[in-house]
Formats: structure tokens, C-alpha cells, sequence
């Protein structure tokens, strides 16, 4: 009777982020691009150096600031997907008449 409760996962909670193995989306991104990076020039260990810098950096900021003023940081210094948000302002214009 249990086996068919086995079949299904539920989350704790609902807004836990998307994991991969061990490790979030953010944070398995800055460990596979640096490798892939590192294979793709021929230095495979330089690229696990980075790997391993990117990933014990971003750690420490989201320890220190939290994973929302990153996403406050990414909003205001790259550069605007026009069809993502079309109605949203520049980034640069930071007061507006009216």
C-alpha cells in the first residue's frame, strides 16, 4: 500500500528553488560553464580553478546579501530584454516627471 505514495515527491516548500543534484540553478551554472570553458581551450584544470572561485564567490554573497539583491544588481547593471519586459522603464532613468 505505501508503494504507491512512493511514486510522488512533495516539496516542503513551495517556493524552494530548482535543484540540480546538490546544487541550485544559479550556483550549478558557475560551476559547469567554467569547465566546459576550461575543456573547450584545452586547460581543464584552470577551468575548475574558476569553477571552484565562481562558485565559493557566489556562496559568499548570498550568504551576505541574500539571492534578491543580486537580482536587484543584474536588473540595474546588464543590459534589458525588450521582448521580456516590454512596459518596463531603462534601467538608467532613476527619477520621472509627473
Amino acid at each position: 500500500m505505501s508503494v504507491d505514495y512512493d511514486q510522488h515527491l512533495i516539496l516542503h516548500h513551495l517556493d524552494d528553488p530548482l535543484r540540480l543534484l546538490k546544487w541550485t540553478v544559479d550556483e550549478a551554472g558557475i560551476i559547469i560553464a567554467p569547465l566546459f570553458l576550461g575543456i573547450g581551450v584545452e586547460h581543464p584544470f584552470l577551468g575548475l580553478i574558476v569553477a571552484a572561485g565562481g562558485y565559493w564567490g557566489l556562496v559568499t554573497l548570498k550568504k551576505r546579501f541574500g539571492l534578491s539583491t543580486l537580482r536587484h544588481a543584474f536588473y540595474w547593471y546588464l543590459p534589458k530584454n525588450a521582448k521580456k519586459l516590454s512596459h518596463m522603464p531603462p534601467s538608467y532613468i532613476r527619477e520621472y516627471m509627473g
